[in-house]
């Protein structure tokens, strides 16, 4: 089957659950409507709908932006910032917020039609090289060095890396540097004389002491619960800290019936059924979040953005009496790398002030209002600027997070055209073996002959 002719069908798959889920779809800020429908096999779309542009705007000088809707990103405070960038470039600025299931779906939707009115899309840099080869995404450099407030060194390399095409060329700007990290009860820690975990060893030895002396909280949480991004976000910390890889050298053979593969989803699955809590196999990160928030685990393994609001004393039961470190590991301690970043789609109009209000977004100036910044801010200079003094010297997590995003690898997972697809195999592996519908010997193998079928596809 050809590339294309693969896309295609996907194109068709995601379009086909578009056309339901955005039927559903969530609320929208600033009353943007968007309707979605299916006819002869093609795709008829009315795009988003806008208000009246603000004065001075015409009807071609106006920019809708796709984004997702979570509580934990504060789109809530660039709503009232907006007219500053309007009144600045003489432009009117649409916004679509929708979650994350819905998102993606609108996204792939939006892009692969003749034309759209959203401009600026909230993406998934998984799935960017998948969109370059299609030649959805519009290539940014033209834009961006013509705009003061976009400076290539104020990111970190491999963020700003992982938003590029292989002809070099950005195709976004990364919105925020996200690894996983081990957060720790350090309270109940130190009352029971422990030391913390730096291989699987030292975890299991920890996981024991705690169901001893701990009985009613559970020793550790993390995503069980199948899907891209869900568990199989977690599960390649302890793929490669057991020696395993999604890929032999070349690349494109699967590597998942290794003896160190399995033993990497046995070990993932064990700590999770026997020191775990009930339910583990559904959790996704807000779970995990939800039980350290509420004093009900004494450790998790997960994205340092999670401890956010796990130290915010309005929110959370134990904020003040964590503890953070870097991930465990036999042979290597990989933490994980993941980022949102800002896209432009190739068929999309006003693309130069498109690009102006990404960049203007993401600038020192306007990410530090909106608290896109520490931990999570894209840039190299955050800990320095005096916007961010008091979290520098405050937040315990800070040297952890630094260190552990030292040693991040924007192919943290596969990188490919079959990334979505692959994942999702490797998810629903992880899930059947904690469930025990199968073992990780049984899992593993059936999931690796999976993958060679879907790396023939092409």
């Amino acid at each position: 089957m050809s590339r294309r002719k693969r896309l295609l069908e996907v194109i068709g798959i995601m379009i086909v659950i578009a056309s339901v889920l955005l039927f559903t779809a969530c609320g929208t800020s600033q009353n943007v409507q968007q309707n979605a429908s299916i006819t002869d096999g093609q795709v008829a779309a009315t795009q988003a709908s806008t208000q009246e542009t603000s004065a001075g705007a015409s009807d071609n000088n106006t920019i809708t932006i796709n984004f997702l809707a979570d509580p934990s990103l504060p789109f809530d405070k660039l709503n009232p910032l907006i007219p500053q960038f309007e009144q600045a470039n003489n432009v009117k600025v649409n916004s679509i917020n929708l979650m994350e299931t819905n998102l993606r779906a609108k996204t792939v939707l939006e892009l692969s039609s003749p034309s759209t009115d959203i401009s600026v899309y909230m993406m998934d840099f998984t799935l960017m090289p998948t969109y370059i080869k299609a030649g959805y995404l519009e290539p940014l450099d033209q834009y961006l060095k013509d705009i003061p407030s976009f400076n290539e060194d104020d990111y970190a390399k491999p963020f700003l890396d992982s938003c590029r095409g292989e002809d070099g060329m950005i195709y976004g700007i990364p919105m925020y540097h996200a690894c996983s990290v081990l957060v720790y009860r350090a309270d109940i820690f130190q009352k029971h004389g422990l030391s913390v975990p730096k291989s699987y060893t030292d975890l299991e030895n920890v996981l024991e002491i705690l169901k001893e002396k701990e009985p009613t909280m559970s020793g550790i949480v993390m995503r069980g619960q199948r899907g891209y991004g869900v568990n199989e976000f977690i599960f390649p910390s302890f793929l490669q800290g057991f020696g395993g890889s999604y890929f032999k050298a070349d690349g494109v053979t699967p590597n998942l019936d290794t003896p160190e593969a399995i033993e990497a989803a046995r070990f993932y699955a064990h700590i999770l059924r026997e020191y775990g809590p009930s339910g583990i196999a559904n959790y996704s990160h807000a779970e995990v979040q939800n039980d350290m928030l509420m004093g009900q685990t004494c450790m998790f393994i997960d994205s340092a953005n999670l401890a956010i609001r796990c130290e915010d004393p309005e929110a959370s039961q134990v904020a003040g009496k964590l503890g953070y470190a870097v991930v465990p590991g036999n042979v290597t301690q990989q933490p994980g790398f993941y980022t949102w970043a800002w896209s432009i789609a190739s068929n999309a109009q006003n693309k130069d002030v498109a690009a102006k209000f990404a960049a203007w977004m993401m600038s020192p100036e306007i990410a530090g209002q909106i608290d896109l910044s520490a931990p999570i801010q894209t840039f190299d200079i955050v800990y320095n600027a005096p916007a961010y003094a008091d979290y520098a010297e405050s937040r315990p997590e800070k040297e952890v997070i630094l260190e552990s995003l030292s040693l991040s690898d924007p192919d943290y997972r596969p990188r490919i055209e079959q990334a979505d697809e692959v994942g999702t195999r490797v998810s629903i592996a992880i899930q059947e073996i904690i469930t025990g519908d199968k073992t990780a010997e049984e899992a593993m193998k059936e999931a690796n002959a999976d993958i060679v079928r879907i790396m023939n596809e092409n």
